[in-house]
């Protein structure tokens, strides 16, 4: 198998590292002729979910792997623009039964509630 040189005080580019895990895949599929490797759905799809977990914990925005139909998925990504309104919907959602419990309660609606 070639080697694979990874020193410690550099960065890699996208393309280098798939450089990289493709010559480690060619050598470990060039190893295993014998005994006939192969990577089951279940063992893509969790491959490549986390793969995308690591990418989301070092990257802005958020990529996720998701499904269109059955067997069919595509990597989606959303902004952290995006993940800030997202969050925002959910806080006035809460926020508005919050105020609709307390309207039930009392009678009366609080003054920070959404006017309807």
């Amino acid at each position: 198998m070639d080697n694979i040189h990874i020193p410690d005080d550099k960065s890699y580019t996208l393309n280098e590292v798939i450089a990289a895990v493709k010559q480690t895949l060619d050598g470990v599929s060039e190893h295993s002729t014998e005994n006939k490797l192969r990577y089951s759905s279940t063992d893509l799809y969790w491959l490549l979910h986390d793969m995308l977990r690591y990418i989301n914990r070092n990257v802005p925005g958020e990529y996720v792997l998701h499904p269109l139909k059955k067997d069919t998925y595509q990597v989606r990504h959303s902004a952290e623009d995006s993940a800030k309104r997202k969050s925002s919907r959910k806080l006035k959602a809460e926020v508005n039964r919050t105020a609709k419990y307390l309207e039930e309660l009392t009678g009366r609606k609080p003054s920070w509630s959404d006017k309807e």
